[in-house]
């Protein structure tokens, strides 16, 4: 049952995506919210399209040339009606019922942070907004604007798989030499901006083919100012942590399909929190850990409470987003 005591929000940025931006938004529509979304300045009829749509989805469209992702979702935020619960979403995604209740959970909470996505605009105003960031936005907002819950569920996948990291960007954010390095050095930055790095957590987190060109970045990513929201924790981290301590049950609280329940960390990541506190948190709500290599991240902890969930999320993103024959029980590799 939807909660009707405040009104809803749902707003993004989008640059260049024009063949995925009505599916998308089709996925997230519902008749009690509003929809804002910013163009960064996009050059492939996706305003366009925008405009044609607004009215089947009380749709609002701005233009802001120029605007980082961070940025962009800023100027949507704004738009938002006041007093209003608001979640962001990606026009390159699109999104399933788990998406709808965790909202609907959300906002019966109460809570003006229920959850990473859901904020009631004054509140996250009140924190900053969005920074002016490329990358690791969301994280930065993370941690310094916190949660109250976090619902381990697969709410959302690409609507598109064209490879990751720039080489997924590329048709869509830069044209040529010139913006590859523009975009490659503006990526770098920001990714020790946002997550709050410092100098050991560069050698700790990315391989080291990576180190030659993050390592000068960060002299000048220091100089612009690290948002860093912990003395011991990385943003990344950080968010991590908070990600555990307040964890519930997706089957209980929304009705999740417990096929879809899949928590992953980092096993880099994991090992400095503590596996052996990850490992209890999981088993608090019903899921059982095993080590498996992930798509983006290598080795990493993987909660669910069964091994056929790995293939069913990786039945649902159409690829391997988990490597299902690597997996094994948590406690199995730690002996090794």
């Amino acid at each position: 049952m939807r909660c009707s005591l405040s009104r809803l929000c749902l707003y993004g940025t989008v640059l260049n995506s024009a063949d995925t931006v009505e599916r998308s938004i089709r996925s997230v529509f519902r008749p009690d919210a509003d929809i804002v979304i910013t163009d960064g300045g996009s050059t492939d009829g996706t305003y366009e399209r925008l405009l044609e749509i607004s009215k089947d989805y009380n749709l609002r469209v701005y233009r802001a040339p120029g605007s980082s992702r961070g940025l962009g979702r800023q100027l949507a935020l704004v738009r938002c009606p006041e007093g209003s619960y608001t979640t962001y979403f990606d026009l390159d995604d699109e999104y399933n019922v788990y998406w709808h209740r965790s909202i609907d959970w959300g906002m019966a909470t109460g809570s003006p942070r229920p959850l990473g996505h859901l904020y009631i605009r004054e509140y996250l105003l009140s924190r900053g907004g969005w920074r002016d960031l490329n990358y690791a936005e969301d994280n930065e907002l993370w941690a310094r604007a916190g949660f109250d819950y976090y619902l381990p569920v697969v709410f959302g996948r690409p609507i598109k798989i064209v490879g990751t990291g720039l080489g997924r960007e590329a048709s869509r954010y830069f044209q040529g030499i010139t913006g590859f390095v523009k975009r490659t050095l503006r990526t770098s930055l920001d990714l020790i901006r946002g997550l709050g790095l410092k100098p050991i957590d560069l050698v700790k987190l990315f391989d080291k083919s990576r180190l030659p060109l993050l390592l000068p970045a960060y002299v000048i990513a220091a100089l612009q100012g690290i948002y860093r929201y912990d003395k011991f924790l990385n943003n990344y981290e950080l968010n991590f942590y908070n990600m555990l301590k307040k964890l519930k049950d997706p089957v209980k609280e929304i009705k999740a399909d417990e096929q879809y329940v899949v928590f992953t960390i980092p096993y880099k990541v994991a090992y400095h929190i503590g596996v052996s506190r990850i490992d209890r948190r999981l088993r608090a709500i019903g899921l059982r850990p095993y080590k498996c290599r992930q798509m983006s991240w290598g080795e990493s902890i993987v909660g669910v409470r069964s091994l056929n969930a790995i293939e069913v999320v990786n039945d649902y993103f159409h690829f391997n987003f988990f490597e299902a024959q690597s997996c094994r029980p948590l406690e199995a590799a730690e002996e090794r």
